[in-house]
């Protein structure tokens, strides 16, 4: 009967122990299970947080690769599968040479680098991040050569493969431009509005704002009112062209304007062109007289209407020119138009977009997108 007992005993015991293990086991899988839960939970927010801080402070990952856009970012360290490892280095751009994950902590926020998996923020790799700010009107940070630094304010357009900034009035362009030699400090924004936030000044009396609006028009700058002059074009060989400007009547200039000098940017070869003109009033190279033109009530540079008012053509005002590229004529090309005033008055500028003989205005000179809907209260 003792030994009875006892097995039973035993047996009461070791079916305890079972049961208390299985509990363990139970409690330990749901414990690792939270455990998992929460560490994908906060991977996935500090890779969306990560995403975010890096969208809006001009970083963008492409892979294992970080690179900044709008100035040097600090990378302070590096989170691991082997632990957390101290950087401390500033840098426009960072590459993670290993094939394992690892999280960021930069000034800026942290940043997610995963060489596994693409990024949503950058779908093609290998992307210029210059072409985030395609037809924007921007102020940039540029190293040229010499490592000489300077701030350069223009558009971003493409010419040949690569990216560029054009500035109008005075004429340049900078580049080829890449997330090593150009960082964005203002984004003035794109199409007509980013110009005039880029373009306009303090003048007499107010504002200069010298962007064209896109045509038809018309378009009513500080210093220019009405349409588009009309261009047309006639191809004469391979070098060169025929051109007639025409200012339609009703254009009005702020004072009579001084001259218009003709420009060429070859989009293929990211080349300012040197053409030679022929064509009445020629004052020099491309360069035109307007000062012979009449305005009526006209008194000086201005003209007068019951109080000093704009000069407004009574009548078509063209130019007939023969203009030599002194090469081949480029497949694609910007002509552009600067107009000149007397001292004190900022010049105008107009810009066409050719394509052999058909002209159009650049797209960064447009506002696309949808236009917004206007709703008022039933």
């Amino acid at each position: 009967m003792m030994r009875s007992r006892g097995s039973l005993s035993t047996i009461l015991a070791g079916t305890l122990v079972l049961i208390a293990l299985l509990m363990g086991i139970g409690i330990a899988i749901e414990v690792m299970s939270t455990v998992i839960t929460l560490e994908n939970l906060t991977a996935n927010h500090v890779n969306t947080v990560g995403r975010a801080a890096a969208t809006y402070s001009g970083l963008i990952t492409q892979g294992g690769a970080l690179i900044s856009t709008k100035g040097p970012v600090t990378v302070i360290g590096a989170v691991t599968p082997n632990g957390f490892e101290a950087v401390n280095l500033t840098t426009y751009d960072y590459v993670n040479n290993g094939t394992e994950p690892e999280l960021l902590l930069t000034n800026v926020g942290p940043v997610m680098l995963d060489p596994t998996q693409p990024v949503t923020n950058n779908p093609t790799p290998g992307t210029n991040p210059i072409s985030y700010y395609l037809y924007h009107w921007v102020s940039a940070v540029i190293t040229t050569g010499q490592n000489q630094q300077s701030q350069y304010p223009g558009v971003i357009i493409t010419l040949g493969n690569n990216y560029y900034l054009l500035h109008i009035d005075p004429n340049y362009i900078v580049g080829p431009l890449n997330s090593l030699n150009t960082y964005i400090t203002k984004d003035y924004g794109i199409g007509q509005w980013g110009c005039q936030a880029l373009y306009g000044g303090m003048g007499v009396g107010g504002s200069w704002t010298t962007c064209p609006a896109p045509p038809p028009g018309p378009i009513s700058t500080a210093v220019y009112s009405g349409y588009w002059p009309q261009v047309e074009i006639n191809p004469i060989n391979n070098t060169a062209i025929g051109i007639d400007i025409t200012f339609p009547k009703g254009t009005g200039f702020i004072r009579q304007p001084q001259y218009f000098t003709l420009y060429v940017l070859s989009q293929d070869s990211a080349a300012w062109l040197s053409p030679t003109c022929q064509g009445t009033h020629i004052v020099t190279q491309c360069t035109f007289d307007m000062t012979w033109i009449q305005y009526p009530n006209q008194q000086g540079i201005a003209c007068y209407n019951h109080g000093w008012t704009w000069c407004t053509l009574p009548q078509p005002v063209t130019y007939s020119i023969v203009i030599n590229m002194n090469q081949e004529l480029p497949n694609r090309y910007y002509l552009i138009m600067v107009i000149t005033y007397p001292q004190g008055y900022p010049s105008q500028w107009f810009i066409w977009n050719i394509t052999g003989t058909t002209q159009n205005y650049p797209v960064w000179l447009d506002a696309p997108g949808q236009p917004a809907l206007i709703e008022t209260p039933s």
